[in-house]
């Protein structure tokens, strides 16, 4: 038996008999001898109860290890206790039971007891099923993977593996993997043509020289890929930190200004990481494409198949070309040439926009001697009055259940969804799964789960509206088709709608598809009349307004009132909200069957789409919105107000 062994395991003990000692021989010498006689006396039962106890509690704990060894299926014995690596047993509760003696040398020796079994406690679930893969554990400084076994009594035997050199390694090695950047500056086109060549060669200039200095924080290799454009070679730590500061040279070429004048330049930047420098620049040209889809003004990281994005604040730079109408109209005629029928659908719950667009691609392809439906359900379409319109003036052969739509469907029929880019929105997305041959027609700005196997996919965040972009179709077909004054009503109804009768996002391009529309035919009163609120829609819509708050220069509404018509009334009342003054943004959180739903708008300052995306919904910058299934609208608002304090 080592006395240090006694010393450590009892030092109370130990301090108590030196003490006592030390006072009997003070005794001694001050010549009371019978007294320092029944102190040494009483110094020996110390030590030998001591020496008793210790030999006892050693010997219930050699018991307690034989025991739990035994069930632990261990080798037996003692021989667990000098197990090679760091053992806990806990229950099945993750309360502590036992460890070997390496266990408290490697770890609980400087941790705190009561910090170590929080931990431990706090992730036995995790820990109890770590059987093949392990499990990351963090314990003060030391990263550990762990992992268990299951006793025949029940009991978790833990393995703690010290990783701590390696994730030091790995995480350098992580951090120094190479990365590829790229850059394009947004609107040198519009600035050439309206500025001399030496003031744009100087615009130029400076536009470079910013992203020059910017760089200089960063170890990294710039290099000119045209005039307008960069690649940078860099490593993912330089990637990350950029990342950290949200992308700043974004903020610092919006805010350039030429001689006091705002330039309205942005940049679109593009970041593959993906370990090789093949794959990374493979995977950054497809970041620049996913950020120039999304209105440009911002940063696309892609690391592996995940997208993150930085940015998005500018409103989408107008193209004032009909080139790209032109090339969609030619490309859209062959692809009618070689279908035998065209099936049309837009999102879910289908608005003015998605339907009326949708008619007007019916019409082009009628036109073109080829059959056209519109699938939808009417129930849950949000714009019944264009379906009765359409109805009453002939055109309700156009439309068909999913069930018709289904029998339809050939190998040579053509699907064309308006109005949305996404797979999880489409109305029908099994009608899409069933088609060989797609076309897009959308004005979102780009996300991730787009519809990546279309034959034609013509998205433009600049454009105000799907039935914008059809309308110019049209205009530009090979081929002069006179759609009736029916059709353009259908389509002005849609670009009414997204641009809240010609205020928002309403460009050059808008005007002159709704010059083109007023010359087929299209009246304004008529088309009024599809936007009439029924008294029961205006009084929710009213309720709504009325109960909103402020917050953040946001105006928020809850509204729990179960209506038919609650997704009409929740839009329009966020349209209302912004009405208010000092609102930047609004949003309605309503109650939807077997769940809630969000409904936002903004007036540029924010970008809904983000806060929406964050939250799983979509949409474009000023007009957005997102579901929730099985959840409460006061669970939806506190998601709501977490996202809009991160902003």
């Amino acid at each position: 038996m080592k006395s240090r062994n006694i010393i450590r395991d009892f030092p109370i003990f130990t301090v108590a008999i030196l003490l006592a000692g030390a006072f009997a021989a003070l005794t001694a010498v001050k010549g009371n001898k019978i007294i320092a006689i029944a102190e040494a006396a009483v110094i020996v039962a110390l030590l030998v109860f001591t020496l008793i106890f210790y030999i006892a509690t050693k010997k219930k704990k050699q018991k307690l290890v034989m025991r739990l060894t035994r069930g632990l299926n261990f080798a037996g014995g003692e021989d667990s206790a000098d197990f090679p690596i760091p053992v806990l047993v806990t229950d099945d509760k993750g309360k502590l039971l036992w460890n070997n003696q390496l266990f408290e040398t490697v770890i609980s020796e400087n941790v705190d007891y009561t910090d170590l079994k929080n931990v431990i406690e706090s992730r036995s679930e995790t820990l109890r099923d770590a059987e093949t893969s392990g499990v990351n554990l963090k314990i003060e400084d030391k990263l550990f993977t762990v992992f268990s076994q299951k006793s025949e009594s029940n009991k978790i035997i833990l393995y703690f593996i010290d990783n701590t050199k390696y994730r030091e390694v790995m995480d350098t090695f992580m951090s120094t993997r190479p990365a590829v950047m790229l850059i394009a500056i947004d609107g040198m086109d519009d600035i050439e043509r309206n500025y001399r060549d030496s003031e744009s060669a100087a615009i130029r200039s400076e536009i470079e020289n910013m992203i020059e200095a910017w760089l200089q924080e960063y170890d990294c290799m710039k290099t000119k890929r045209g005039e307008n454009s960069f690649a940078i070679v860099t490593q993912m730590s330089d990637i990350n930190s950029m990342a950290e500061k949200r992308f700043n040279i974004l903020d610092m070429v919006r805010d350039y200004t030429f001689r006091d004048e705002p330039m309205n330049i942005t940049l679109s930047i593009g970041v593959g990481a993906d370990g090789g420098i093949y794959r990374s620049e493979r995977q950054a040209k497809q970041s620049l494409e996913m950020a120039f889809g999304r209105g440009g003004d911002q940063a696309a990281v892609k690391r592996s198949e995940e997208y993150e994005f930085f940015g998005g604040v500018s409103q989408s730079v107008e193209r004032q070309t009909g080139v790209k109408s032109r090339i969609v109209s030619k490309a859209f005629c062959q692809t009618l040439e070689d279908c035998d029928r065209v099936i049309i659908m837009g999102h879910r719950f289908p608005d003015l926009d998605a339907l009326g667009s949708g008619f007007g691609i019916a019409a082009v392809s009628r036109a073109y001697g080829r059959e056209a439906y519109i699938v939808t359900d009417e129930k849950t379409a949000l714009s019944k009055p264009l379906l009765d319109y359409m109805k009453e003036n002939d055109f309700g052969e156009y439309i068909i259940s999913l069930d018709e739509a289904k029998k339809l469907i050939t190998q040579n029929t053509v699907v064309v969804i308006t109005d949305t880019h996404v797979r999880g929105f489409m109305e029908f997305p099994e009608i899409a799964e069933m088609a060989s041959k797609k076309v897009v027609i959308d004005h979102h700005r780009k996300t991730v789960n787009y519809i990546d196997d279309a034959l034609i996919f013509h998205l433009d965040p600049s454009a105000s509206s799907a039935s914008e972009l059809v309308a110019k179709l049209i205009k530009f077909l090979p081929k002069k088709v006179k759609i009736g004054s029916v059709v353009a009503d259908a389509l002005l109804s849609g670009i009414m709608l997204d641009t809240k009768n010609f205020v928002l996002r309403a460009g050059v391009d808008t005007f002159e598809a709704a010059a083109f529309l007023k010359a087929e035919g299209a009246d304004t009163v008529r088309v009024k009349k599809l936007f009439a609120d029924s008294i029961n829609q205006y009084k929710i819509k009213s309720k709504i307004v009325s109960d909103a708050e402020i917050y953040k220069n946001c105006a928020i509404s809850v509204c729990n009132e179960e209506s038919d018509e609650i997704r009409i009334a929740a839009a329009q009342a966020a349209d209302e909200l912004l009405n208010i003054k000092g609102t930047d943004a609004s949003f309605v959180v309503f109650k939807t069957a077997g769940g809630a739903s969000i409904s936002a708008r903004s007036l540029g300052a924010v970008n809904v789409q983000l806060i929406m995306e964050a939250l799983g919904g979509g949409g474009h910058q000023t007009m957005a919105a997102a579901q929730f299934k099985e959840e409460s609208t006061d669970q939806v608002y506190k998601k709501l107000i977490s996202e809009i304090d991160k902003k």
